[in-house]
């Protein structure tokens, strides 16, 4: 039991600033910033368990102090005496601002699983689909030393190992 509660404490001292700036940056007082911490790390306590590359759990922790953060700032709103003019302007702005973030966070989940993959798939990848102009197969081929009748196959053997890759590590589409 001692050996976990270190382990606990070494991974929240290891991203506790992490977790306390997005709150900040989302420009919410000291006492909301500390209640999200604490809630961040309350839903990352129940979700050990499910927890199986590290590697994934910063990106993990700022979606859900992002959310968190969304759902504090929504019900400040809510309760807050505002004009419904001046409400909708700033939720679409601050929806606006968390489907940047969440964009940014799956862009880095993305990234992360690429790394993951075998340098061949890896390399397949990057030319079919992050090339412009885009590479023909014949092209692809001749560069990679592979017969052109392969692409096809090892290109789909390919995105099914990153679909796999980023399915473990909690992207949502």
């Amino acid at each position: 039991m001692q050996g976990n509660e270190k382990a606990w404490q070494i991974l929240v001292n290891r991203y506790r600033r992490f977790v306390y700036s997005i709150p900040i940056k989302w420009g919410l007082s000291a006492d909301d910033a500390v209640d999200i911490f604490q809630t961040v790390w309350l839903d990352c306590f129940r979700q050990l368990a499910s927890l199986r590359n590290i590697d994934l759990l910063q990106p993990w922790l700022r979606r859900v102090a992002i959310r968190k953060c969304y759902r504090l700032t929504s019900d400040m709103r809510a309760r807050a005496e505002t004009s419904v003019a001046d409400e909708e302007m700033e939720e679409l702005g601050e929806i606006d601002e968390v489907s940047r973030l969440l964009d940014l966070d799956k862009e880095q989940l993305v990234r992360n699983a690429l790394e993951k993959l075998t340098p061949r798939c890896r390399q397949i990848i990057e030319c079919l689909f992050f090339e412009e102009p885009r590479p023909s197969y014949q092209a692809v081929a001749s560069r990679l030393g592979l017969s052109q009748n392969s692409i096809g196959f090892t290109r789909e053997r390919c995105l099914n190992s990153l679909k796999k890759i980023l399915t473990e590590g909690g992207y949502e589409p």
